[in-house]
């Protein structure tokens, strides 16, 4: 079976061209029912910044990004169609590692009146000898399917991939030190004199 190696390297000088101050970051029901659809139906996209790669082919970290502009927060998305099968669905190799699902075929309305949109919501399990830690990588899979025919879902999908941000540990806090104040001599039952 063919792996899709193709990568869209204009999308990501696009991105660059962006107005300073301005990132392309478009909400859910955006990505599916404008930018998804018309990919779907092939008509022309404007200025974006979604590439189309094989975004089960390696680890997230190696995903093509516009190194450029990367940030820590940034979301990096792709278009990607669903050509491999696999096995588990809930559990995909990618890379030395594999994307676990958390959130399964959550449904996300659209403003579209001819399209509902699915969700899934994936975390990265990395390899480390021959356990499998969980990674700050976070990828979220749309597909939209017509509301006529729900179960016909489109192959092509639309992938946002980000690090989440880790908690960081929490501070050691000093406990302090007891200290008696008893007075010697006094009575420990006896009530404080009110001024």
């Amino acid at each position: 079976m063919a792996v899709n190696r193709y990568v869209d390297y204009d999308s990501i000088d696009c991105v660059s061209q962006l107005p300073v101050g301005y990132r392309f970051d478009p909400t859910d029901d955006v990505l599916m029912s404008y930018y998804l659809r018309k990919k779907i139906f092939n008509q022309p996209l404007p200025l974006h910044g979604i590439l189309q790669f094989d975004v089960f082919q390696t680890e997230p970290w190696m995903l093509p990004i516009d190194t450029r502009n990367s940030f820590s927060d940034r979301k990096y998305y792709f278009f990607d169609l669903r050509n491999r099968r696999f096995e588990n669905m809930g559990i995909r190799g990618a890379g030395n590692g594999e994307w676990r699902v958390v959130e399964k075929k959550k449904e996300v309305s659209l403003k579209s009146l001819y399209f509902i949109g699915r969700k899934n919501t994936f975390e990265y399990w990395k390899m480390e000898g021959t356990q499998a830690v969980k990674s700050e990588w976070t990828m979220e899979e749309f597909h939209i399917s017509p509301i006529v025919h729900p179960h016909m879902m489109s192959h092509l999908g639309a992938y946002r991939v980000f690090k989440m941000k880790v908690a960081k540990g929490e501070k050691k806090v000093n406990t302090p030190s007891v200290i008696d104040l008893e007075i010697e001599g006094e009575d420990e039952s006896a009530n404080p004199s009110s001024p």
